[in-house]
């Protein structure tokens, strides 16, 4: 909203009012407060935990003032976030407060999607639920029950697994958001693992969309790589379809055509080779397929160079991506010349039809520049010394075609696959969050017990049976590893930091309660006790591991480092009960040591060496033989205009408020939700103000937002940081909560449908063509 001058006065004239009063409170003589003589400050104490609003997994530490939660802050110790915490950290307290948790469980006495529920007592709940599953297992329907859970990693996962294996059911769907990058590096480097990228000791960092100071799941080692002093920390550049808050942060954002983030990096490859500008004797010594080969059969197979040359001419790719040339072949020469380098990509990349080409050609920029399993490049999260809950070995149902997140629910509601016994709904709400609700409604109907651990009455909880509210965070046990990103083991504790302040139980012991209730094999494959003893156990055992330590400062971090480097370790010289105690007070534990020495994390392929762009990798992108022979094009270019009239390109993406789906529920986090263009409480797209002229759309204008397979609504918002032809929206914001009627919310990936790609199974949002229709 634009500033008149008297408002600019007024502000300026409060400032300097504040700024004199603020001056002048240090000699003005203050009276001394007077307390009576019964006055105590209260009890403060300081509780270290981890934040779970995200798969970050930031170190958080609670003030808690006579057993109340008063403030959230970012614990320095931990060795990832390093103090940092974002808003959505910071606002955890808000979910704690909240008016709209449920305050115990309750049985739903209404019509499917109703809120009409009745509250019932814990020990009627649960004997509710193990009553049904002890009658399934009696009518020898031992696995008919699934689940549905957000991400869930560490114990909870395990728990979870083993649950449902003791229950004999295979149908455990998550909502992981994987990106398929660990298929990338199993095609390059025989590792069957997602990448971690150390970004700390980078020299540059080209990102190919990933929103590192936004949503990302690697945001705080992101964030503390970017905050060293100016001239120590890497180069960012930002290769995006939209001026982000990572664009706006990096030092330089190129915009970039959507869908054509394989093209570029094939320019980009392009130019290094010409140039020679790459460690020609590395690639030749531990590297296969730059230069053309023959096969078994004595046929030529072009190499990558032959790829490239055939493919990412700076000429094409300049019109392709809208990238100028020059732009490309400096940006080219800064990567391969520069300190270090790193390429960086995710889902914006990978959910697309073509979106592993791309990711492949990414990787590739690694692999000529030398960027695998070096300081400041592409590394693997080394395993926690630790052992896992495995599943029990009983047989479970098989399905002809597993069930996915994607088709559950079409295939339980049109009645292909025998719906499910029962259903459990673990911080997962497929109503509001799937791309086709109304099928989501329809399977739920057809399940005759579905129970939900939502701590609120979220969409989905209200077509529940039951609903047992979980507590949050910061009133329970959990771990919490760090996300694979991160390039070390880092084991972050979860833990009370205020007793419940409702008629709440952890999920964690629910289940352990339930195990025991039922009995039988349930019982005999679930682990006893309750779930702060499977944490305890697991932070007890880091004591034995012969390697790493609790969380410390940046000078004990340093010493523990140069301490394995060379070989040694220093016991803690503690008892497991001192070890343990020691850990809650610091907020876990973890390894800052990594082997570059160790060549399995290099490549793990027979003969030790990475491969660029083999016959395996071209062959999985659904190049023929014969394709791969002549040099066909290796990358699938993103459609541009469809015979309908569907020329624009939906673009979703994730902002850093809307990166758990509870966080919806704060006000700090919706008056902090759009950063670049000044939206709140709302659902907007971006349009470039040359589309929005085209398409005779004004600012403000309400549209109605059409593909082929669906629509939603929103508001027209101008922003230059747009690329011409795309549709940049953030999706997330989809619950109208009752009593806080200013959130105004659609779903946009009703548009993008529940279509996958092909080659990899992941999502395709990022091929949805769509218009705009005036509502």
């Amino acid at each position: 909203m634009p500033i008149d001058r008297r408002e600019f006065l007024a502000g300026i004239g409060g400032f300097g009012l504040g700024l004199g009063l603020g001056g002048v409170s240090h000699w003005l003589p203050l009276p001394v407060p007077e307390v009576g003589p019964d006055w105590n400050r209260g009890d403060q104490r300081f509780v270290s935990s981890t934040c779970m609003l995200c798969p970050a997994h930031c170190g958080i530490r609670g003030r808690v003032m006579d057993g109340s939660l008063v403030s959230i802050a970012g614990n320095p110790m931990h060795p990832v976030s390093r103090g940092g915490l974002c808003a959505k950290g910071v606002s955890g307290i808000q979910l704690l407060y909240h008016p709209g948790r449920l305050t115990g469980p309750v049985e739903r006495i209404g019509p499917p999607g109703s809120a009409e529920f009745k509250s019932v007592s814990w020990d009627y709940a649960l004997e509710k639920v193990a009553s049904t599953l002890t009658a399934l297992r009696d009518q020898g329907d031992t696995s008919s029950l699934m689940w549905l859970t957000g991400r869930t990693p560490g114990l909870m996962g395990e728990l979870i697994q083993r649950f449902s294996s003791a229950c004999g059911t295979p149908d455990v769907i998550r909502e992981d958001d994987s990106d398929g990058a660990n298929r990338v590096l199993a095609l390059s480097q025989g590792i069957d693992a997602p990448p971690a990228f150390d970004l700390d000791s980078a020299g540059y960092v080209l990102s190919f969309g990933v929103p590192l100071f936004e949503s990302w799941e690697g945001l705080p080692q992101a964030s503390a790589a970017r905050n060293h002093d100016p001239g120590k920390g890497p180069r960012w550049v930002q290769l995006d379809v939209r001026h982000s808050r990572t664009a706006a942060r990096s030092h330089e954002w190129v915009g970039v055509a959507p869908g054509t983030y394989g093209s570029l990096a094939f320019g980009l490859a392009y130019v290094i080779l010409k140039e020679g500008i790459y460690d020609a004797e590395r690639v030749r010594d531990t590297m296969i397929g730059l230069e053309d080969s023959v096969d078994e059969n004595g046929e030529p197979v072009p190499g990558f160079r032959s790829l490239v040359v055939h493919h990412g001419r700076t000429e094409v790719v300049a019109r392709t991506t809208g990238v100028d040339p020059e732009t490309i072949v400096r940006l080219a020469k800064e990567f391969a010349t520069a300190r270090q380098p790193v390429a960086v990509w995710d889902h914006a990349v990978a959910w697309r039809t073509g979106g592993l080409a791309d990711a492949l050609a990414i990787h590739s920029l690694n692999l000529l520049v030398g960027s695998l399993d070096r300081p400041g490049g592409v590394l693997i999260q080394p395993s926690l010394p630790v052992k896992e809950l495995h599943p029990s070995a009983l047989p479970v149902r098989e399905h002809a075609a597993p069930l996915s997140r994607e088709n559950w629910a079409k295939r339980i509601g049109s009645g292909s696959v025998t719906a499910p016994g029962a259903l459990f709904l673990y911080y997962s709400n497929p109503v509001a969050s799937s791309p086709d609700g109304d099928s989501v409604v329809m399977a739920l109907e057809k399940i005759p017990f579905v129970v939900s651990f939502s701590p609120f009455f979220d969409e989905s909880a209200k077509h529940a049976n039951l609903v047992l509210p979980d507590c949050t965070y910061l009133e329970r046990w959990q771990d919490a590893p760090a996300p694979s990103s991160v390039p070390i083991p880092v084991w972050g504790i979860v833990q009370p930091m205020v007793e419940p302040l409702h008629d709440t139980r952890a999920t964690g012991d629910v289940l352990l309660d339930l195990a025991a209730r039922i009995g039988g094999t349930l019982a005999e494959g679930t682990p006893a006790g309750t779930f702060e003893d499977l944490v305890q156990e697991r932070g007890r055992a880091l004591a034995t591991a012969r390697r790493g330590g609790v969380f410390g400062d940046e000078w004990t971090r340093g010493e523990l480092r140069e301490l394995e480097s060379r070989g040694w370790w220093v016991p803690h010289g503690q008892s497991d009960s001192d070890f343990w105690s020691d850990l809650q007070e610091r907020g876990g534990w973890f390894d800052p040591y990594y082997d570059y020495h160790d060549r399995s994390m290099f490549s793990r392929f027979s003969d030790g060496k990475a491969r660029l762009w083999s016959v395996d990798a071209r062959r999985a992108i659904g190049l023929s033989d014969a394709e791969i022979k002549s040099g066909s094009q290796p990358l699938r270019l993103a459609p541009t205009s469809d015979e309908a009239g569907y020329t624009l390109r939906l673009i979703p993406y994730r902002v850093m408020t809307f990166s758990s789906g509870g966080t919806t529920l704060t006000p700090w986090l919706m008056e902090n939700l759009g950063l670049m263009t000044g939206n709140a409480w709302e659902t907007w797209i971006e349009l470039n103000p040359s589309t929005a002229q085209e398409a005779g759309l004004k600012e403000g204008q309400i549209v109605s937002v059409e593909s082929k397979v669906g629509q939603f609504r929103s508001r027209v918002r101008l922003f230059a940081g747009t690329q011409p032809g795309a549709v940049n929206v953030p999706y997330g914001l989809h619950t109208k909560i009752e009593g806080w009627g200013a959130i105004d919310g659609s779903n946009p990936l009703r548009a993008t449908g529940n279509r996958i790609d092909p080659v990899t199974g992941l999502p395709d949002w990022y091929s949805t063509l769509v218009r705009l229709v005036p509502a």
